[in-house]
């Protein structure tokens, strides 16, 4: 399994929330319609008024985590409507292939692939 890893900056709890309900209902409806899409997740940490966030999407392989982009293999994908609200975002992704996992990761109908 590919874990694409990207990171954000939301200014306020009310950017944090009008961009949770966007990805809700756009980007990871989207990313569900794709091939090899197994899921995605907003995780946040906050740091005073900021909102520190990451956006993680799971593939079940590398070719799957390449339907989604754009441009070069690790350009991020962000509408200009999303720039807007956000404070700051990484303009690449990270990509990461799963070694071990466990819980609901490990949980997918398919067992993960041996490294």
């Amino acid at each position: 399994m590919i874990i694409r890893f990207w990171r954000a900056v939301a200014g306020s709890d009310e950017v944090l929330t009008a961009y949770a309900k966007h990805l809700e209902t756009t980007t990871f409806v989207e990313m569900a319609q794709l091939p090899g899409h197994l899921g995605a997740t907003l995780a946040r940490k906050v740091r005073g008024e900021n909102h520190e966030l990451v956006v993680m999407s799971f593939w079940a392989d590398m070719a799957s985590a390449g339907h989604f982009g754009k441009g070069d293999f690790d350009d991020a994908v962000v509408k200009p409507s999303t720039q807007k609200l956000l404070r700051s975002f990484d303009l690449k992704v990270e990509y990461f292939e799963t070694v071990v996992s466990t819980g609901l990761i490990a949980g997918q109908d398919r067992p993960l692939q041996d490294v």
